[in-house]
């Protein structure tokens, strides 16, 4: 895409890019960033996007394009700390395929920014005793020292874990609720 001038630049992000930094969460979507060429228009289209994907035989499936079975959202750069996340990001190895990857920090950031206008009025809360000290602590050690084990390991095996995280998130959340069409574990090999 951007060889032929369809995008400028792109960064992975989102859930994904987590994975490639520190260990499998579950998602269902592969969230990429992009800066698009300028336009004289002040409407933003994903349309040179959707043709070349359809060009190559991938199939669009609501705001989701899937591609070799994983649902992938197109976004393009909304503000300028997005822009930076992808001038910033790094060339990471995916099983020997060049990928660029927003560092971690700019999602924080980001969400903390778009959570920002959120509030917490009306939302009901339910006192709780403090754990003490010591348990914190202790919690924080645990989960430190676990995600560094996951830290270390080989790429493959975090989206092995995603994967399986998927399987996991899915029969929970499909006994709750309706899963839109692309909420569902992907049928692919690591």
């Amino acid at each position: 895409m951007k060889d032929e001038g369809v995008i400028e630049d792109y960064a992975v992000a989102g859930a994904m890019a987590i994975l490639f930094w520190t260990e499998p969460v579950p998602t269902y979507d592969l969230d990429v960033l992009v800066l698009l060429p300028a336009s004289p228009s002040p409407i933003v289209s994903l349309d040179p996007i959707y043709k070349w994907t359809e060009a190559r035989g991938y199939s669009a499936s609501e705001e989701h394009i899937l591609i070799e079975g994983v649902p992938t959202q197109f976004l393009p750069s909304p503000s300028r700390l997005a822009h930076e996340a992808i001038e910033s990001a790094e060339t990471l190895d995916y099983d020997g395929v060049p990928v660029k990857v927003a560092r971690p920090e700019y999602r924080s950031r980001m969400r903390s920014l778009r959570d920002m206008g959120s509030s917490s009025k009306g939302s009901a809360s339910v006192e709780r005793p403090l754990p003490t000290p010591e348990l914190v602590e202790r919690l924080r050690a645990g989960k430190a020292s676990l995600r560094e084990r996951r830290r270390a390991l080989p790429l493959p095996e975090k989206v092995r874990q995603m994967l399986e995280l998927q399987r996991i998130h899915w029969t929970i959340v499909s006994r709750r609720r309706p899963m839109r069409s692309w909420e569902h574990p992907w049928d692919v090999e690591p």
